[in-house]
């Protein structure tokens, strides 16, 4: 084991050790938001990003999962300080601490705690389904979001590849919406990943927004292409209408 692999998991091991203390300080944070705290909200947002970067880096991926879910929920308007907003948030913390209790075992199963991850996802953000939408435009972006929003749906906006194939190898989508063309990794590699993976979103329904006429393999089952012209937000909301009511 060279120097770099020894101080890789020392730390690794370090993050081990303090994960249950770590769990500890965020449920006292959603406490410390229930009373009205102020910058308690920040301090659970801290807590989770803080958690999902660990968990990400040391190959934890049921943590960066539960953690990516959890600001999902954060950032949906759903958390307030209404008692059954405070119980979802404090079944997040629940299913970090018991990830605590198992983390670093190898041959343990978490299969009860990922479909507990699904239902918590479906009870604690209901009614909606998700659309990530992949944009490096802020104008374009905000259009797609117009649109996408008049459906109904709950967006989630990012706008480099590499950040949206990490979240969907995390959380599960209902449609992807994205550019073909991003600054560091297209679309069409993203899709790929995911049909390869045996991830939550290797189905999942894509629609592609490019005027580049290059040909895409079939296999990787593009639900459309989108050209920004005069007919772009018409066919946006239609085509995204009719592969949700699908869902």
């Amino acid at each position: 084991m060279n120097e770099f692999d020894t101080l890789l998991k020392q730390l690794r091991d370090e993050f081990i050790a303090e994960f249950p203390e770590r769990c500890d300080g965020l449920e006292e944070a959603v406490l410390a938001f229930e009373e009205g705290r102020e910058g308690a909200f920040d301090d659970i947002y801290r807590h989770v990003h803080s958690l999902k970067g660990s968990g990400s880096q040391f190959g934890f991926s049921l943590v960066t999962s539960i953690c990516h879910q959890f600001e999902s929920f954060l950032s949906s308007g759903n958390f307030t300080t209404e008692q059954l907003s405070l119980s979802y948030a404090l079944s997040y913390v629940d299913l970090l601490k018991r990830m605590a209790e198992v983390v670093g075992h190898e041959g343990v199963s978490t299969q009860d705690l990922e479909h507990e991850l699904d239902d918590l996802r479906k009870s604690s953000m209901p009614g909606r389904a998700t659309v990530l939408l992949i944009e490096p435009s802020p104008s374009r972006r905000k259009m797609c979001q117009g649109v996408l929003s008049s459906l109904g749906v709950r967006i989630v906006a990012q706008d480099r590849g590499m950040f949206a194939l990490e979240q969907m190898l995390h959380e599960p989508f209902d449609l992807l919406v994205a550019a073909r063309e991003l600054p560091d990794l297209n679309t069409v590699a993203i899709v790929a990943a995911l049909r390869e993976s045996n991830g939550r979103n290797k189905n999942v329904p894509v629609i592609l927004v490019s005027s580049n006429t290059t040909p895409i393999p079939e296999h990787l089952a593009i639900n459309a292409v989108l050209a920004r012209d005069a007919q772009f937000i018409p066919n946006l909301a239609k085509i995204a209408s009719e592969i949700l009511k699908n869902k």
